[in-house]
């Protein structure tokens, strides 16, 4: 299991604003955080559960594709919990 760093978190939000275009991020990842990488599923949480949900449904490869970059595993599978943001 690999827990991300905050830096590590930032390098994929980066990613996924170039993947995805600042206009998509901007509307779907505010408040988003990838949280680990444990046996090849990512772990992440979005602001609400309604974020999750169209998240995970739209947005899994280029999530599993960005935190591979970063983390250097592979990514397989992503999981997006809503959760209440957290300072960091």
């Amino acid at each position: 299991m690999v827990v991300l760093t905050d830096e590590e978190d930032l390098a994929v939000q980066a990613k996924l604003n170039f993947i995805l275009g600042a206009k998509i991020y901007d509307t779907y990842f505010q408040g988003f955080r990838c949280a680990e990488l444990s046996g090849g599923v990512v772990i992440a949480y979005a602001r609400s559960e309604y974020m999750a949900g169209v998240i995970s449904a739209d947005y899994s490869m280029p999530i599993a594709t960005a935190v591979a970059g970063v983390v250097g595993q592979p990514a397989v599978m992503v999981l997006v919990l809503s959760c209440p943001i957290q300072p960091r």
